[in-house]
């Protein structure tokens, strides 16, 4: 944790609203003339971190051999999506014009925006693999870092990162591993929050986004051993997640088989127009492990051209990452459109 803030303690007494505790609120400063809005959000949202977290177990239930573990407020943080956790992570435990943070490329542009933004140093340590999934355990281990920042499934590389790398890092590193998962609904691999209990230097960050289908909401978590937890509320602003998004969030977490069904839909989608990218003669390689499809083209100008006269967006040389085009999947209709647009020869 950064000294600023160990310095400047908790912000405030914010918790559960006082109401709730048989207390007459006469603290925060809200208009009682006011509309249904009128009154701050419960600061801990509890009862949000109870149904996602009963979400997540209905879908992605614990390996046999994983420990059970509670997860409360304790050890997940509620957030305005993966970027925003990302944010708090490098605002609390990294000094500004001191520490250093390893990176992964081809990696998530916002890990090397966010780290700029707040004054880190980053330490590139490329992938390696025909897959772009082997990590350099031993030059991330003895890199002048505090923390490496993965993402697995990658992006935007759409492929996992290998388990026995992960596993190595987790074991050998002594500082923070932050690892992205705002796509590992749509890979059968577990997700790495089971393996917090064993490794406290583990810091998981999900979205409610992707997979779930809520992007609206701008949603997210932290799921880590409660000391780090505790050490990001101090740097959080209180009062984050507003409450028509909590009780939306809470409608929308009810019913887990239509999360499950959202998944299952994209997924059947996603790898139907990964085998027909696959296929195509502008096509070298198709990646689709996350919620998209990464394809590998020998000519980025020429595919760019053809997408581009067919009125068709997508992420080319996404990240600086040359002949590489990530492509989002989209409904059955507008994903024959892009396969018949990069199966028809470009006219002179």
């Amino acid at each position: 944790m950064r000294a600023a803030l160990r310095e400047l303690g908790p912000a405030g007494p914010f918790g559960p609203r006082p109401e709730s505790r048989g207390l007459t609120n006469l603290r925060s400063n809200e208009n009682p003339f006011g509309g249904p809005y009128r009154q701050y959000p419960d600061d801990e949202v509890d009862v949000l971190v109870r149904h996602y977290i009963a979400a997540l177990d209905v879908i992605e239930p614990p390996p046999p051999k994983a420990p059970r573990r509670t997860w409360t407020g304790a050890n997940v943080l509620i957030t305005r999506g993966a970027v925003d956790a990302l944010d708090l992570i490098l605002r609390t435990f990294f000094e500004p014009g001191v520490d250093q943070v390893a990176v992964t490329p081809p990696n998530f542009a916002f890990f090397d925006r966010l780290a700029k933004t707040h004054g880190v140093a980053l330490h590139p340590v490329p992938l390696g693999g025909g897959r772009f999934d082997r990590l350099d355990v031993d030059r991330l281990v003895t890199a002048p870092v505090r923390g490496v920042l993965l993402c697995d499934p990658n992006n935007p590389s759409s492929t996992r990162l290998n388990a026995e790398d992960l596993d190595q890092l987790l074991t050998r590193f002594p500082g923070l591993v932050v690892i992205d998962e705002t796509y590992v609904e749509f890979d059968a691999r577990a997700s790495h929050r089971h393996l917090v209990g064993e490794h406290p230097n583990l810091v998981v960050l999900r979205s409610m986004s992707k997979g779930f289908g809520m992007a609206g909401l701008r949603l997210g978590a932290i799921l880590a051993d409660p000391g780090i937890v505790a050490a990001i509320r101090t740097a959080r602003s209180p009062f984050a997640v507003p409450s028509p998004v909590i009780e939306a969030a809470i409608g929308e977490l009810a019913d887990p088989s239509v999360l499950r069904r959202r998944i299952d839909a994209l997924v059947e989608e996603r790898d139907r127009l990964a085998a027909a990218l696959s296929r195509s003669p502008r096509v070298w390689r198709a990646f689709a492990d996350a919620g998209f499809v990464t394809i590998e083209v020998d000519d980025e100008a020429e595919v760019a051209y053809a997408l581009g006269r067919a009125r068709i967006d997508t992420v080319i040389n996404p990240d600086g990452w040359r002949r590489h085009i990530r492509i989002s999947v989209g409904s059955p209709r507008d994903n024959a459109r892009l396969i018949a647009t990069l199966n028809d020869p470009i006219p002179t």
